[in-house]
């Protein structure tokens, strides 16, 4: 794997296993033939030549993105257990779907009957790719880290290997017998606790995505419009639709409004002459009526606002592509 485009930085850690526990090749290791930018509004697919070192240098910044927590580090101690994840046969006994989820963000965050998981690289398993590109990198380091330490805990037994490999979250040509081999020898070296070897999420283990995504959207840390708007699944909104439980819930709080409504009208036709029994209903009407016009207004207003946004960022997205073509064109002529 050649290594060229930009100077060789030295390594500032070191792998977290020896040379000898390598679990695949460096000629075993297959790559991604293309991949995208960081931003999540990014499509636009650069190819991955493992000849060009800042070519993987920009996969791995995307493969390891975890800047969406730079918000929400701190408090996530309000929704989240600090520990490891629960095995993969356990998730299976809660009755979850395994879904496999390429962002890092999301790995490890359950929405219903799913849990999202990103798969385990193989490049993460062998010695010399993390000496050359990961060590190299703190951020990269913790990243790939606190990865591994989750899969610690996601396969202990040998059942959980089997729903690993069933479910294409790691190489069908791994050995269990090898796999604890590996996580005996690693675990002493990873310490979640220490944030200079593994990152601050890896601390917690699964994260229920509904506080995830309210959490950041209200993180005093980061206060925005945009992470309003756009919260913390972005590309997974359309198939999860976190508003679908705001819905089912102004439902239901119009059907208690409906009842006791319909309860104030039933007292006053035995009561009519009764004061404060008019004074009750006639102000709870009031306040039922300011509810649903706001929740009307809520439900219409916010899709709205949530559509000129994704226009506006996907505007800003082609005019910002359109810069760095200019760029790199301006340097080839360079």
């Amino acid at each position: 794997m050649a290594k060229s485009g930009k100077e060789v930085v030295p390594p500032v850690h070191k792998p977290p296993f020896p040379p000898t526990s390598s679990l695949v090749s460096r000629e075993g290791l297959i790559f991604p033939a293309a991949f995208n930018d960081i931003s999540p509004l990014s499509r636009e697919l650069h190819a991955l030549r493992l000849e060009h070192r800042d070519e993987v240098d920009r996969f791995l910044c995307a493969f390891f993105d975890l800047s969406r927590f730079n918000a929400i580090r701190k408090i996530l101690w309000l929704i989240a257990v600090h520990g490891a994840p629960r095995s993969l046969y356990y998730q299976k006994f809660l009755g979850r779907e395994i879904v496999i989820a390429e962002e890092l963000g999301l790995h490890l965050v359950w929405a219903k009957s799913r849990i999202f998981i990103k798969p385990l690289p193989d490049f993460l398993l062998n010695y010399e790719f993390w000496e050359a590109y990961i060590c190299t990198d703190p951020p990269l380091y913790r990243a790939a880290c606190g990865l591994l330490y989750s899969y610690c805990g996601l396969i202990r037994f040998g059942h959980d290997f089997q729903v690993a490999q069933e479910s294409h979250l790691i190489s069908p040509g791994l050995d269990y017998r090898a796999w604890t081999e590996f996580a005996r020898t690693i675990l002493p070296n990873l310490d979640p606790k220490d944030p200079n070897t593994m990152d601050t999420r890896f601390q917690y283990g699964e994260l229920r995505l509904h506080r995830l995504d309210t959490l950041y959207r209200y993180s005093p840390y980061e206060f925005s419009i945009s992470s309003i708007l756009q919260g913390f699944p972005h590309a997974m909104t359309e198939s999860y639709v976190p508003y679908m439980d705001q819905y089912n819930n102004a439902v239901s709080a119009f059907g208690v409004i409906v009842i006791v409504l319909s309860a104030f009208n039933l007292s006053l036709s035995a009561r009519p002459q009764n004061p404060d029994l008019q004074q009750a209903a006639y102000g709870f009407s009031v306040f039922a009526m300011i509810l649903c016009a706001t929740l009307l207004a809520v439900f219409l207003v916010v899709p709205v606002i949530t559509s000129v946004a994704t226009i506006y960022a996907s505007i800003a997205t082609r005019k910002r592509h359109a810069q760095r073509r200019k760029e790199e064109e301006a340097s080839r002529s360079v």
